[in-house]
């Protein structure tokens, strides 16, 4: 330890101001070398490598592992590749310290201009980077930033082969930890003020809706997972309390509550809720001025019930495509079709009451013909979509037509929702 905070002072150093005559810059030319020599040392030091968090500017998230050695080479394996490969890095002394990936690598996969590669955007991948500059450093922890598109890059210093082995799938379990939670809406108090949780483990998103002095504000956060820890890529500030990361979460089933610590600060609870907040009643106006805009609007996963994705199992239906909604299909009735091998689904004459909250009731027609086979899926999907209580409709995402996406969440308990797309 004494050697990594005199390696620490010695990278300070580097990066502190200094007078432009020929002394100087030979000293700060000595401090950066000196700086980068501490650098590959903890780099090649770690017993167990690194666990590698990468966040791109397209907001993709990656883990990785890595371990360096002092022939400057590198084995690394991702999520999205396991396989270890071998590849070289560069310490390299520019305006500040860096960590170069100098030879084509996994990581380079996510910043490949040709789509055919690995996807992304043509010329830009996934607007990811190689090349990345030191930020800061801690004994356990290294932050990074890149060069060109400024993705975030946290090495964590592995503690042991088993640390390892979980790196890939530390997410998916806090992801079921949250999932014990079986309402759409997720309180908790924090420094004495009442928040909404919003989690996206698909996207690796947290975020916090609360009130202030009566308007809804909203903060978020891209995370990453290590061991049983929600690590967030940008802090986040409520009232007086600055939120970096959620740690030891856990669930009581006893209380039915999620347990966690905010990191250097007081133990939290998370428990279910069955309304928002604050709800926007022009929610399911707006969302079906979007759907008709939109001509139709789609969801893959159908209806999410009780903590099971698509619960009313459509996708076992022949030639299951999506369920969509679709304005004014034959005025004066809404379509809310199921699309597989056939196209079916009940005629609705929708209401929106001066509250905002969507009812869809069973007008008794329907478009198309039932197949026999489908005949006890479809019930089912015809109970849920025309409980009278009806739904919130939560927009999610905006910007353009096609970016926009809503959340329809029922109104009687908040455990069955919908997501809906362009």
């Amino acid at each position: 330890m004494k050697k990594y905070i005199l390696y620490m002072f010695l990278f300070t150093l580097a990066l502190g101001s200094c007078k432009k005559n020929e002394t100087e810059t030979a000293n700060v030319d000595d401090r950066l070398s000196a700086a980068l020599t501490a650098y590959q040392t903890e780099l090649t030091g770690a017993q167990y490598g690194w666990k590698g968090y990468l966040l791109t500017d397209s907001k993709i998230s990656a883990t990785f592992l890595m371990k360096f050695t002092s022939s400057n080479r590198t084995t690394m394996s991702a999520d999205y590749l396991t396989t270890p490969k071998e590849s070289s890095y560069r310490l390299k002394a520019l305006q500040r310290p860096m960590l170069l990936f100098d030879t084509y690598s996994t990581l380079h996969l996510l910043a490949d201009p040709t789509p055919s590669k690995f996807g992304g955007e043509t010329g830009d991948g996934y607007f990811s980077d190689f090349e990345f500059a030191f930020v800061s450093a801690s004994p356990d922890t290294i932050k990074l930033e890149g060069t060109f598109n400024k993705s975030k890059l946290v090495l964590v210093r592995s503690k042991s082969d088993a640390d390892n082995a979980s790196a890939f799938t530390a997410g998916e379990q806090i992801a079921d930890i949250l999932s014990r939670l079986l309402t759409y809406f997720k309180r908790s108090t924090i420094g004495g003020i009442e928040c909404e949780l919003r989690v996206d483990p698909a996207n690796n998103v947290f975020g916090f809706n609360y009130l202030d002095g009566g308007v809804l504000k909203t903060a978020s956060s891209n995370y990453y997972v290590s061991g049983n820890k929600i690590n967030l890529f940008n802090p986040i500030t409520i009232g007086n309390t600055v939120i970096s990361a959620l740690e030891d979460v856990s669930f009581d089933a006893g209380a039915n509550v999620i347990n966690t610590k905010i990191s250097g600060g007081s133990a939290i609870q998370i428990r279910e809720a069955i309304a928002p907040l604050k709800y926007d009643i022009n929610g399911a106006s707006s969302w079906r001025a979007w759907a008709a805009a939109s001509t139709y609007v789609s969801s893959e996963l159908g209806f999410h019930i009780n903590g099971v994705d698509d619960a009313l199992n459509l996708r076992s239906l022949a030639g299951y495509v999506r369920i969509d909604y679709q304005p004014n299909l034959s005025a004066p009735y809404d379509g809310a079709r199921i699309r597989a091998a056939a196209s079916y689904g009940p005629a609705i004459l929708p209401t929106i009451t001066a509250g905002g909250i969507a009812i869809f009731p069973n007008s008794g027609f329907q478009f198309g013909t039932i197949p026999a086979a489908a005949a006890t899926i479809y019930a089912k999907y015809l109970a849920q979509y025309t409980q009278p209580q009806g739904y919130y409709l939560i927009q999610t995402n905006g910007g353009t037509t096609q970016t926009i996406t809503y959340d329809m969440v029922s109104v009687s308990d908040a455990k069955a929702w919908v997501s809906w797309h362009y």
